[in-house]
């Protein structure tokens, strides 16, 4: 089992490791901000220029922090399909233009790049500690850390309904293997729920209040 965890690279050696943890939060959010809301006010002819400054400031940023930009990328394109996905359905329904369509897959790859550089840079425990700090919901910090610690079980039970789905339907292709996936992603659902009930008997045996120490 691989345990690829979001935080991978957070350990490294550079200056943006070594900025404050509440800073690059604050800073991560001003540019989420700027690019989710700031922008799509100015229209998108407008804004096109804003978007390539944006670019070469977080590509900037991914250089200095020496983080791999074949991990930043490839994580940020495993959006791409959900946002595509959204763009065509609105498309068919008459809601988005060529320029709102285009706005959209950038915001949705620019917004992700971000995130992923934050958590690239800051190992995840500190940023749960500081928004902990900044009184953020108690049931807010919790389900992001147990997200977090259990994140990689889930990528475990995938790779082994994976294996099992290619061994047993190898020759299956079409509607068919469509078909298939569906079951995978129901029985996905159902473990992930009989996990959560174990997890949650385990830790009121052991006395869990709702706060984590």
């Amino acid at each position: 089992m691989k345990q690829a965890f979001i935080d991978r690279y957070a350990r490294l050696t550079s200056p943006i490791h070594r900025l404050s943890t509440g800073f690059k939060i604050k800073f991560t959010l001003l540019l989420l901000a700027l690019l989710l809301l700031g922008f799509p006010l100015l229209g998108f002819t407008i804004a096109l220029p804003g978007y390539g400054i944006y670019t070469f400031l977080i590509l900037t940023i991914a250089l200095l922090s020496r983080v791999p930009f074949s991990f930043l990328l490839t994580r940020s394109a495993l959006v791409l399909p959900f946002s595509a996905l959204i763009v065509v359905v609105n498309y068919f329904s008459g809601n988005l233009a060529l320029a709102q369509m285009s706005e959209t897959l950038i915001k949705s790859l620019l917004s992700i790049f971000t995130l992923l550089l934050l958590t690239s840079t800051t190992p995840f425990h500190e940023i749960l500690k500081q928004i902990s700090r900044w009184k953020a919901p108690g049931l807010l910090v919790i389900i992001l850390a147990f997200m977090y610690r259990y994140f990689f079980l889930l990528v475990a039970e995938i790779e082994a309904l994976e294996r099992a789905t290619k061994m047993r339907h190898a020759s299956v292709s079409g509607w068919k293997r469509i078909r298939v996936y569906a079951n995978i992603v129901g029985l996905l659902l159902i473990r992930s729920f009989e996990r959560a009930e174990k997890v949650y008997d385990a830790m009121r045996m052991r006395g869990f209040t709702g706060d984590l120490r």
